[in-house]
């Protein structure tokens, strides 16, 4: 008896896998009829971010990223790679913006722009590279013969809202762009930057950049600042530049630089009237400090305010469209020629959070 049942089990055994096999077999044959079977793979990776002020703030954020490649299968493929595509390239003048969705939720967090604002013509290659998984973009300039020869060419950046020529916002952090000044809520801003190489005689910031506009450019998307209109821009950096206008006073700021909250001085630059928009400028510059690589964070909110004292007209029912941040890179200094690199990750902003003075 037990033979015959181990003959029995063997049996059933080869049974089984025979309609295994069988099942195989029919599944691909209709597979084949079918034409394609796509197979979609995801895989998620955690990245976390802290942002800390020494005294009384701790911000802590953890962003899930998720990567999809979708693989189409062909009825005779043996094999199958999966290779996720987690960095975007952008080349001027083929590919020269985009919008980035750094954790898969269908809106996007920021735009980036390769964005040579000033440039007629030109030789060489200008690159900004969008990586997913760091949150953040590498910048790459080689240029000569760059026409016009001038303080400032081009400006590639990332940015969270919209500037008053884009037609729609980026508002996935959370930020409530637009947003009234007298109304509005502290925010950081917070990340990395290195600025790895660029020519000594080129003309050179690391800067973010803002537009605070009257309501009916506001609420009229696409249309362009002018007169009235109001451009901040807070410096971190400057090689062979300064802010366009003259000083007009000094400030102080609090900002976090790599992990270290310190009350930093400023200096204040205003321009009553840009040559090429006529708007108003305001631009925050260092005084005895400069930040070339590493983290910062600070609430743009801070500047925001201190622009109202030194604008020249009221700026209470002005909208705050954006955040930019980036490097205004120029030749008049060069003769035409810029050679520039710099990377920036973990960015992130975070609504309600503010950062204490010292």
């Amino acid at each position: 008896m037990p033979l015959m049942n181990l003959r029995r089990t063997a049996y059933l055994s080869i049974l089984i896998a025979m309609l295994l096999v069988g099942f195989v077999i029919g599944y691909l044959y209709t597979s084949s009829n079918l034409g394609t079977t796509t197979i979609t793979t995801t895989i998620s990776y955690t990245v976390f971010n802290t942002v800390t002020n020494v005294k009384t703030l701790t911000v802590t954020q953890t962003t899930t990223v998720t990567a999809v490649e979708t693989v189409t299968l062909q009825p005779s493929t043996q094999t199958t790679t999966v290779a996720l595509k987690p960095r975007v390239t952008l080349e001027y003048p083929s590919n020269p913006w985009s919008s980035a969705d750094f954790n898969d939720d269908g809106a996007p967090e920021v735009f980036v722009e390769v964005n040579p604002w000033n440039v007629k013509s030109y030789k060489g290659v200008q690159r900004v590279v969008i990586d997913l998984l760091s949150r953040g973009i590498e910048v790459y300039i080689d240029v000569e013969d760059v026409n016009p020869s001038t303080w400032t060419n081009g400006y590639p950046e990332i940015m969270i809202g919209r500037k008053p020529w884009g037609k729609s916002y980026a508002n996935g952090y959370g930020v409530p762009f637009p947003m009234r000044v007298r109304d509005a809520k502290p925010f950081i801003v917070s990340f990395y930057i290195c600025l790895e190489r660029y020519s000594p005689d080129m003309n050179l910031n690391i800067a973010a950049d803002a537009w605070i506009v009257r309501e009916p450019i506001a609420k009229s998307p696409g249309t362009p600042p002018g007169s009235g209109d109001l451009e901040v821009m807070v410096w971190l950096f400057s090689n062979n530049l300064n802010p366009a206008g003259n000083k007009v006073g000094e400030t102080r700021i609090p900002i976090a630089l790599n992990g270290t909250v310190v009350d930093a001085e400023w200096e204040v630059w205003r321009m009553d009237s840009v040559t090429w928009g006529g708007w108003q400028y305001i631009a925050f510059k260092p005084k005895n400090w400069k930040h070339v690589c590493g983290y910062v964070a600070y609430n743009p909110i801070d500047f925001v305010r201190e622009a109202a004292k030194y604008a020249t007209f009221n700026i209470s029912d002005y909208y705050l469209l954006d955040w930019e941040i980036g490097t205004e890179w120029g030749t008049i200094s060069s003769r035409g020629k810029a050679e520039l690199s710099w990377r920036l990750r973990d960015f992130v902003a975070i609504p309600g959070a503010s950062i204490p003075r010292p």
